[in-house]
């Protein structure tokens, strides 16, 4: 038993020496995916933002009212990045715009909105949309809501603010220049301390799961897919030159001096694959650390169950590549195929984050065509750990089901391989 592990690492220590002398390879098996993934990532990063993308409307806007709650609409509405705010005296102008294409809407603030404010009156800002355009429009009407919804306040306050004075009595004898001013003042107190609790609230809410612990949002999760869906993706690309690899040997009879060793054919199977498996979880490594550390990606509460998923992808991808070398005649072949498969697989699979969850969790044929991948199921076990905070015990499914794709590979290789050149 000793004799065979020494024998399996000498083999595993021979390929890894071997591997470390085509450093093209390596360079495209690391450098291409770390050049891809952070550049997707930081594409998606910057259309997010901090939070989300950045939509810039064209909207005309007419002020009518003199007052100070017109003024703060404007001034409000312009200070709104996803807005290009243009100003138009005369509401047919405007419109103009809109009905020549080159503007989303027209808002328009009426002449006496100051006026009915401080009346406690109703009062309506009218906007005029382009039925061409009804997303964005829809934007513009949300907008314009919460731009409403603060004004609103501003409102309340003060009318509650001059109904108290007026009912108090505190104030009977106080010119109107000095009503005035003591509403202002009250009114600048209020909301002073209301924007405040706005920028320091004293009730936060968070996401966290049953056991307490706090769960990520937005962009970080969406890396939580992304990361492990290229990962996975040009794991399977070591197929091909693992395959490539064995074939070389055999043509070159370096296995049947193995042989003669004598070497169990097992042992020289399994170094090969051992070697592989060691590339497998470095690039694993590798890509994780560059979307934990510069693009936020999570990486889940369950190291354990991280390591154990990467080791068990590491061999199906490897026992992958045994078969393809059981399979094919010549190490081009080998090569060609491990190339097609690690494309298509990676497409069937959902490597490519398309949606905001795997592949696996969508309804339709494809979502079941995927499950028969090694791929889907590596990408629904990394995700489960990493955005949902997935125990051991929650992704033993999916690896148990790799982990047996592995074994039935390695079984197909060990009974179709030739050792000897026919």
């Amino acid at each position: 038993m000793n004799t065979t592990i020494f024998q399996t690492l000498s083999v595993a220590w021979k390929e890894i020496q071997l591997l470390a002398k085509d450093r093209g390879s390596l360079a495209v098996l690391f450098l291409l995916p770390l050049l891809f993934s952070s550049l997707y990532g930081s594409i998606n990063l910057q259309l997010a933002g901090d939070d989300d993308a950045i939509i810039l409307l064209d909207v005309c806007l007419v002020n009518q009212d003199e007052g100070v709650f017109g003024e703060e609409i404007a001034k409000a509405l312009k200070g709104i990045e996803e807005l290009n705010v243009e100003t138009f005296d005369a509401v047919a102008d405007a419109e103009q715009r809109v009905a020549e294409g080159e503007a989303t809407a027209v808002i328009v603030i009426p002449a006496d909105f100051t006026q009915e404010i401080n009346a406690y009156t109703p009062t309506a800002i009218d906007v005029i949309v382009d039925p061409a355009q009804p997303e964005s429009a829809s934007i513009v009407t949300g907008i314009m809501n919460q731009v409403v919804a603060e004004v609103e306040i501003w409102g309340e306050v003060q009318y509650g603010i001059r109904t108290i004075l007026d009912e108090s009595g505190l104030l009977a004898d106080a010119s109107a220049q000095e009503r005035r001013a003591m509403e202002a003042q009250s009114l600048g107190v209020i909301m002073t301390q209301l924007n405040e609790m706005r920028r320091t609230p004293a009730i936060v809410v968070t996401s966290e799961d049953l056991e307490g612990t706090k769960i990520a949002g937005g962009i970080t999760i969406y890396f939580a897919l992304l990361f492990p869906g290229i990962t996975v993706m040009f794991v399977f690309f070591f197929v091909g030159g693992a395959a490539a690899s064995l074939l070389t040997e055999r043509e070159t009879g370096t296995l049947r001096r193995l042989l003669a060793g004598p070497i169990p054919r097992g042992a020289i199977i399994a170094g090969k694959m051992l070697a592989y498996m060691l590339l497998v979880c470095l690039q694993v490594v590798v890509l994780f650390g560059v979307g934990s550390i510069f693009f936020g990606m999570p990486l889940g509460k369950s190291p354990v169950a991280l390591v154990l998923l990467t080791l068990v992808l590491a061999l199906v991808a490897t026992a992958m590549g045994m078969l393809v070398a059981a399979l094919t005649k010549t190490p081009k072949q080998a090569d060609n195929v491990g190339m097609v498969l690690g494309f298509v697989l990676a497409g069937i699979g959902g490597c490519i984050a398309m949606t905001p969850t795997p592949i696996t969790r969508s309804e339709g044929f494809m979502s079941v065509l995927s499950r028969l991948t090694p791929h889907a199921h590596a990408v629904e076990g990394y995700y489960s750990l990493m955005a949902e905070n997935a125990t051991l015990t929650q992704v033993l499914p999916e690896i148990g089901i790799l982990l047996a794709m592995a074994v039935v590979f390695f079984l197909i290789a060990m009974w179709r391989f030739e050792f000897e050149s026919s």
